[in-house]
């Protein structure tokens, strides 16, 4: 009977969406002002790209899905090979590698990098999708980094059901794709409800990603990166998104932050 009635308090919070009085982790990354990250030096013939990735079992089962992104900073001077400079990863998991539902208490956790998600996420027998490489701005990319800086600083833990319980009260966890999204400027996590987990939660953050003037030609990827990164060596599924998309340009980014929209979620397949 416990259970029956924790399962239906969890249904009902997945459907709604995180309460709006939950607490939000403090992260530095949403402190990054948009007109100093539109200043910023950016240093000649460096790109940036951004890959996000999901993977779930067929039933879907909360405890076997995860959706973690990767940002890649290359140097591409003309007339040479582009190089990769840098590659981080959120992937933002208990320290056991145990996911539990319903922990509703913010835990260890562990920021795995790229490889290591898809190997961990195969061995658990789930189906790893990925979505780009998309290249972005510069600004996204130090969001990203100072979001996945104050992860591994130890600031937060994790929590699967973020909604309920400690974390929401105290701002102190974070499952997943929150790990992500928290460091959007734009909207709160009522953008991105504990309904979309697995390849649904990916795919809403690669949504957001279109639909707000962040990529450089959203519709075109990068598939020079995949064997560059080792994509290639596993079996996963490069997956692509069909909708609408907003072009990056500096002006649009500073509107899109000065007059935020909310939207209401929609599940998307």
């Amino acid at each position: 009977m416990r259970a029956r009635r924790m399962a239906g308090m969890l249904l009902i919070l997945m459907a709604g969406g995180c309460g709006r009085q939950a607490v939000r982790p403090p992260s530095p990354a949403l402190d990054l002002e948009i007109t100093a990250l539109l200043a910023a030096p950016k240093p000649e013939h460096e790109h940036y790209y951004v890959i996000v990735f999901g993977s779930q079992t067929t039933p879907r089962i909360p405890r076997l899905t995860h959706t973690w992104a990767t940002v890649v900073k290359t140097y591409e001077p003309p007339g040479a090979s582009p190089t990769i400079t840098g590659v981080d990863t959120i992937s933002w998991l208990p320290a056991t590698l145990e996911v539990r539902p319903f922990q509703f208490r913010a835990e260890p956790a562990v920021n795995l990098d790229m490889r290591a998600s898809i190997e961990e996420m195969l061995k658990n027998g789930e189906t790893v999708s990925f979505w780009g490489p998309y290249e972005t701005w510069s600004g996204l990319h130090t969001r990203f980094l100072t979001q996945k800086a104050f992860l591994e600083s130890g600031a937060i833990g994790y929590q699967c059901t973020d909604g309920l319980g400690e974390s929401p009260r105290l701002g102190n966890g974070s499952n997943c794709f929150h790990a992500i999204s928290d460091a959007d400027p734009q909207f709160d996590r009522r953008q991105y409800p504990l309904l979309f987990y697995g390849n649904p939660a990916s795919k809403n953050i690669v949504r957001q990603l279109f639909e707000r003037p962040v990529l450089i030609h959203p519709n075109q990827t990068h598939d020079w990166l995949i064997p560059a990164l080792g994509l290639d060596r596993y079996p996963i599924n490069q997956r692509h998104y069909k909708g609408e998309f907003v072009e990056f340009t500096p002006e649009g980014i500073q509107q899109a932050l000065s007059n935020p929209t909310p939207r209401r979620p929609r599940l998307l397949p």
